[in-house]
């Protein structure tokens, strides 16, 4: 039997240390563990577990280093320190050290999953998707990995894959309420109205203490024009709790603004927006002032979400509206700066969020603002084609620039179309 060596044993002391939180005592250790042999590389590994452990960052990442360095090709300090820079906010070190991990030998199957993680953050759905899928085929039961996988798909509108996924984890994990939950997302998108209503009306049954499954019928409700049932939904099951009332009544102002009650969509929805600021609810606010023509007040709504800074659909729509504002205020130099420099971002930032679709629809507005009318032609047939022709928004925007360029009869025809495929445009391009 092979003897122990003098780190080995110091390591394995301190190891036992450490498991008993003590880790001053631990450290001591392991820096006898060092002292005896300084090319071992578990030492300084275990160092790092502590330091991390500790939240002393910089003192891990040099420990790893030297793991390192001693070993290059170690893939659990590449690991290591990609999370530290993950969690430091570094996404191209944290990629570059995870990836190399990743294709080391080292096995350890957090590694695709932050790697998904990362890539998710860095909005780069179609590499998240490559780890999540390779994750799931070893281990199908990876719940989280398959719900990230779920959420891609639907974001990319690609319903039937992520039905599939979701009935997959129904089959594996029945007593796991996110596979109802998405898979009624699922067949909502794909407008299968009544199988939507039966899965929700089964997952009730299920998890009849789950208030996450009465958003889902609210949603039911909404999606099939049902609104009052939705309301008084809400009313029954919400507003007798103050807490509860608070995290619903947005979806309650939601409700109203799809069925044109303006008066009291704009009355909640200021009241949300003092108290609880939101940029969905402070976007359809801003839809409610341009609904009044009151322009001023609909531009601190887009001033805030930019302020806000989230790069999200509401900021881009806030850039957009912004300009759109001044031009209805008729202060006409300071709109066709702002959508100049609206269109200039929003091609940068269609190369980040390939997924993001409605930056090529607001690059087109604001080329069509410009009597840029080929550039703005492109933007929607562009959309139109990769949409396999079921982007409504694409052929309304068709419509209003064949407006402008006098060709009434295929105005109407792109108009009718558009409103045809999307039930939300009549509550947007109201500025």
């Amino acid at each position: 039997m092979q003897q122990m060596s003098m780190a080995e044993e110091y390591n394995q002391q301190g190891r036992d240390l450490y498991g008993l939180d003590k880790y001053s005592e631990a450290m001591d250790w392991y820096r006898k563990a060092e002292e005896a042999d300084p090319s071992c590389v578990r030492t300084y590994m275990n160092m790092s577990e502590l330091y991390i452990m500790t939240k002393q960052l910089d003192k891990a990442k040099e420990v790893l280093n030297k793991a390192l360095y001693l070993e290059k090709d170690n893939g659990e300090a590449n690991f290591h320190l990609g999370n530290i820079a993950y969690m430091e906010g570094d996404h191209k070190a944290a990629a570059s050290f995870l990836t190399r991990a990743y294709n080391s030998q080292y096995s350890n199957p957090r590694i695709a999953y932050h790697l998904a993680c990362l890539y998710i953050d860095m909005h780069k759905d179609e590499q998240a998707l490559f780890y999540l899928n390779k994750l799931l085929k070893e281990d199908p039961f990876q719940i989280e990995a398959r719900l990230r996988k779920i959420e891609i798909l639907i974001g990319f509108q690609k319903y039937e894959e992520a039905l599939r996924n979701a009935d997959e984890m129904i089959l594996l994990l029945p007593d796991t309420f996110e596979g109802y939950h998405y898979k009624f997302v699922t067949l909502l998108g794909l407008n299968r109205y009544p199988e939507a209503r039966e899965t929700i009306d089964s997952a009730m049954k299920l998890f009849p203490d789950d208030l996450g499954f009465v958003y889902d019928l609210i949603k039911y409700y909404e999606q099939v024009e049902e609104y009052d049932k939705a309301l008084a939904l809400i009313d029954e099951r919400f507003q007798a709790s103050k807490e509860d009332w608070r995290s619903i009544r947005k979806e309650k102002a939601k409700l109203l603004f799809s069925m044109g009650r303006a008066d009291e969509t704009r009355e909640l929805l200021e009241e949300i927006v003092s108290e609880d600021y939101d940029d969905e609810m402070c976007f359809c606010l801003m839809q409610v002032y341009g609904g009044f023509g009151e322009y001023d007040k609909a531009l601190d709504c887009c001033e805030k979400m930019i302020e806000n800074g989230s790069e999200n659909q509401y900021y881009y729509s806030a850039v957009y509206h912004e300009a759109v504002a001044y031009d209805k205020l008729g202060r006409n130099k300071e709109a066709e700066e702002k959508y100049n420099s609206a269109a200039q971002l929003f091609r940068a930032a269609s190369g980040r969020h390939r997924g993001m679709l409605g930056l090529y629809l607001y690059r087109a507005l604001c080329y069509k603002r410009l009597k840029d009318y080929e550039r703005a032609m492109e933007m929607v047939d562009y959309l139109i084609a990769v949409s396999d022709g079921k982007f409504g928004e694409a052929f309304y925007v068709k419509g209003l620039i064949c407006e402008d360029l006098c060709d009434d009869q295929k105005a109407k025809e792109y108009k009718e179309k558009g409103l045809e495929l999307s039930t939300v445009l009549s509550h947007f391009f109201s500025l």
